[in-house]
């Protein structure tokens, strides 16, 4: 990872570990909230590549009786660089899980991160930042259904 001095400024402000951090631990709430259960580690990387690429996240159905494997099959342009997506924001994905569990907003239970219930210090919510907030929660809905195995498989990728 690179220090933060040598980040392009857009990716430091964008992709810093607390905004990427409040995304991945709406993502945990709503799986628990689906499960009972906490996050598999491996799925704690398919949530930013969707929601922080626009035309994905913007090609997401209104609601979850469109299912997964369906939408993905309407839309198989979706899955191209998909992979590279996910590769590129596995370093942003990890140091925002550490400064997750760093604040203790995420734990690590029976090999699953869940939500402490650390209430989340309150800032500016607009628009966009709401939707990504949404989108995040929709995924966790989505993914609560399948086994991890199973979504990478959708998704044509290796763990």
């Amino acid at each position: 990872m690179k220090s933060w001095h040598a980040r392009p400024t857009e990716v430091a402000n964008l992709l810093n570990p607390a905004f990427c951090g409040y995304l991945l631990m709406e993502y945990v709430k709503q799986y628990e909230v689906e499960t009972g259960t906490g996050v598999p580690y491996e799925l704690m990387f398919l949530l930013l590549p969707v929601v922080l690429h626009k035309p994905t996240r913007e090609c997401l159905p209104s609601s979850t009786r469109t299912h997964f494997p369906v939408w993905l099959q309407r839309h198989p342009e979706i899955r191209i660089d998909f992979a590279n997506r996910v590769k590129d924001l596995i370093e942003i994905t990890k140091e925002s899980i550490f400064f997750l569990m760093k604040q203790g907003f995420l734990e690590v239970k029976e090999g699953r991160f869940c939500f402490t219930k650390k209430r989340y210090r309150r800032f500016v919510i607009d628009d966009e930042i709401k939707e990504l907030k949404d989108k995040s929660k929709f995924v966790a809905r989505w993914y609560s259904g399948f086994n991890s195995t199973t979504i990478f498989i959708l998704w044509g990728i290796c763990p």
